[in-house]
């Protein structure tokens, strides 16, 4: 396949008696070089056509519907053969703060994305064509993220968003991306893109790009508090399917930064001390699919001032960006 992409993984392994205790073959030290760029989206003919259906714009193809309401502007429902997928896609900025986030002072010097993220409304939402289009003013007049949703005749569904701060003097996002709610019968997950752990912008390097599959349950790591946990960087890819096989992929036109969780984001957020646990965070509900187009590193230099926050090149730049993701069948 001339388009497939291409890495070189190189191992250093110990020969025998080389190093005292250690066993002939053992891995000491790895690199992956990428040969060629990441295989690009195929190309979506948006063949679909918007249908007003009074309080929601709906999209129809094949087995697929996408419903987005227009007091929200956030997904009703992604369905395939009936079976509802994924909900919400919310614009949003804020991550569950890590203990670095806490220790630097992020939380407070940085508490405007949670705002933002909260303070969302419907600036604008229409039919474009073939194309449904949401703009949301975020915190204010502080930023302004839109969102055109297409259809093609498979079913599958491609969002092209854009992300524009309307102040310079705000600081970096710790993320940027979408929020979603899936269905708790969506438990297996399978990506191309860094892992098998969890993995971030400045925490990546021995987390090779390759294929990985397991259970929803055990993408989070149980740190002794709740906080933002179980993301991997680079992702080409995600599924997330049911016991039967069938569910979600979900695509982008970039490598994202995604995390997948078998309950309420909400459950990682910030608590006073002594309050929360990860003991006590166990499967419910509905899951949590975020789907970013850039997070911050996790920093750590230290865990008590700003000189603890990620080095500058692992921050989230404050500029526009625009970025594309699908949503499809699993395959």
């Amino acid at each position: 396949d001339a388009a497939a992409e291409r890495m070189l993984v190189l191992r250093a392994r110990t020969t025998g008696g080389a190093i005292p205790l250690v066993a002939a073959g053992h891995v000491v030290g790895y690199d992956q070089f990428a040969l060629s760029p990441p295989r690009p989206l195929p190309a979506l003919a948006a063949t679909a056509t918007p249908v007003d259906g009074g309080d929601a714009l709906r999209l129809t193809a094949g087995d697929g519907v996408l419903e987005v309401d227009k007091a929200t502007g956030l997904i009703r429902r992604y369905a395939r053969g009936g079976a509802t997928l994924l909900s919400g896609g919310a614009p949003d900025f804020w991550r569950a703060p890590t203990d670095n986030d806490i220790g630097t002072g992020m939380t407070k010097s940085h508490k405007m994305w949670q705002v933002f993220s909260q303070q969302r409304r419907v600036d604008a939402i229409g039919i474009d064509g073939n194309a449904i289009v949401v703009t949301h003013d975020m915190g204010v007049g502080s930023v302004k993220v839109t969102t055109r949703w297409t259809m093609d005749a498979g079913g599958t569904a491609r969002a092209t968003l854009r992300f524009v701060p309307l102040r310079d003097d705000l600081p970096d996002p710790p993320r940027i991306g979408l929020q979603f709610a899936m269905p708790a019968t969506l438990d297996r997950i399978r990506w191309y893109g860094r892992g098998p752990w969890e993995n971030y912008a400045d925490r990546k390097t021995a987390a090779l790009v390759a294929t990985y599959a397991g259970l929803l349950a055990d993408q989070y790591h149980a740190y002794p508090r709740p906080q933002e946990s179980g993301t991997r960087q680079d992702v080409r890819w995600i599924e997330l399917t049911g016991a039967t096989g069938t569910g979600l992929r979900v695509a982008g036109n970039r490598p994202l930064a995604v995390n997948a969780l078998p309950f309420p984001y909400a459950d990682l957020m910030e608590k006073s001390p002594g309050q929360a646990h990860s003991s006590d965070i166990r499967p419910h509900g509905d899951g949590t699919l975020l789907v970013d187009v850039l997070q911050g590193g996790v920093g750590g230099d230290t865990g008590w001032s700003s000189d603890g926050r990620p080095h500058l090149r692992y921050r989230v730049p404050l500029q526009p960006v625009e970025w594309t993701i699908t949503l499809g069948a699993a395959r």
